[in-house]
């Protein structure tokens, strides 16, 4: 059961009456948030979004505004853009990484973000474990069809989802 509508691949050459583009907050391959093995996630309860199979260990913010809240150790950030939008931005680790000594490097004590900006550091061997991250746009009610422009991505250069008004 999908509860909010998905976000599906569309070139952004393709795409009219846009709102505005989401940089991406992490490099890596790009998946609808239906891959997602958590069903909080993948079955769009908390709202439209994607998830990326992470090849880097850096999370960025994908816009300038105010991080609301930071929980799950710095794995999970609330941002409000200052244009009103809120994002979830959340990175799922492998359990056996979750312990203190592995605790990412983060923006706890911050207030406000500029876009690209980074939020996380992961002190993960990437290559051999899959880190998921994902992007989440809480408020998209009022929005028209998001998708996603590109199948790879980099954080903080390429816009990871593409919003458009109804």
């Amino acid at each position: 059961m999908q509860f909010s509508k998905a976000v599906t691949y569309a070139p952004i050459t393709s795409l009219s009456n846009l709102f505005m583009h989401l940089a991406s907050p992490f490099t890596g391959k790009v998946h609808p948030l239906n891959v997602h093995p958590e069903p909080l996630f993948s079955t769009g309860i908390l709202g439209r979004g994607v998830c990326v199979e992470m090849t880097s260990n850096k999370v960025t913010s994908p816009v300038s505004g105010t991080i609301e809240q930071i929980k799950r150790k710095g794995c999970e950030f609330i941002i409000v853009a200052n244009n009103g939008l809120k994002l979830l931005v959340h990175v799922q680790l492998p359990t056996e990484y979750a312990s203190l000594d592995r605790q990412p490097i983060n923006a706890f004590g911050k207030e406000q973000i500029e876009q690209g900006e980074v939020l996380a550091y992961f002190d993960l061997p990437t290559s051999q474990l899959k880190i998921l991250g994902t992007l989440i746009v809480l408020n998209a009610d009022k929005l028209g069809p998001c998708y996603y422009p590109l199948k790879q991505v980099t954080a903080g250069q390429d816009p990871l989802l593409t919003l458009t008004r109804k």
